[in-house]
């Protein structure tokens, strides 16, 4: 059943992504052709054909759709410029919002009628530990200074990555299904919450003592270089 998942969802997303790349190729037109506004509609296209022909063969339309951009992306070419952005990352990031309204209104009132008190201290591992000493672990050798490894395991890799592998478990229908989505569920909640909430005092406190701070020769080095201090600070609050 796994294997199966996998494989046609590998297969299906390849074919989809070619199809793709293969439209991309044949209709490039030139930069004043009407059709260049709606070709951004390809990504989103692939990504949906590949999870149409994954899913009626059993195959995770999630694999398929992932594989398909990953295709899409290597095999299409370059896309050319049109002299206007592409509406791509605004799509990504309202997909991400509807995914998180969609995920809060299905799981929030019976996961917190049914959660544990196990499962809501393994979130809280998975907020803290579990997820910060691997970032930290990762980090050796970049002679990052204790604030910035703190930050970075704070507010290091979450979100909408663990909901797409708990869609994976629920298709798989592996042992403990129920265990492994309500603990996911809890654990995507409390970082939305903790998170939010945190992003902004903690982005300045860790900018304003990153300008303090004498120059290092770690990442804060290259950061600064890069301005990363003044880009990162959280959207409303005044530049230095």
């Amino acid at each position: 059943m796994v294997a199966e998942a996998i494989g046609y969802g590998l297969l299906m997303g390849a074919v989809a992504g070619l199809a793709a790349a293969v439209v991309q190729r044949r209709t490039t037109p030139g930069h004043d052709d009407e059709r260049a506004q709606w070709r951004w509609l390809l990504s989103p296209v692939a990504a949906a054909f590949a999870y149409g022909l994954a899913a009626p063969l059993g195959g995770s339309g999630f694999i398929a759709a992932f594989v398909a951009g990953l295709v899409f992306g290597a095999v299409g070419g370059r896309r050319p410029h049109t002299g206007q952005p592409l509406p791509a990352q605004d799509l990504g990031a309202l997909a991400n919002a509807v995914t998180f309204i969609v995920f809060g209104a299905a799981f929030m009132k019976p996961l917190i009628e049914r959660a544990t008190w196990q499962v809501a201290l393994y979130a809280l591992l998975s907020l803290t530990v579990v997820r910060m000493l691997p970032v930290a672990l990762a980090m050796i050798g970049t002679q990052a200074r204790r604030s910035t490894v703190l930050y970075m395991g704070w507010f290091g890799p979450r979100g909408l990555a663990s909901i797409v592998f708990a869609v994976l478990v629920l298709e798989a229908n592996v042992p403990g299904t129920r265990t492994i989505v309500e603990t996911t569920a809890l654990t995507v909640t409390a970082s939305i919450v903790l998170h939010g909430l945190t992003a902004g005092p903690l982005t300045n406190r860790y900018t304003r003592q990153l300008e303090r701070l004498p120059p290092s020769t770690g990442i804060e080095h290259a950061a600064t270089k890069l301005r990363v201090p003044a880009v990162a600070r959280w959207p409303g609050t005044p530049q230095p």
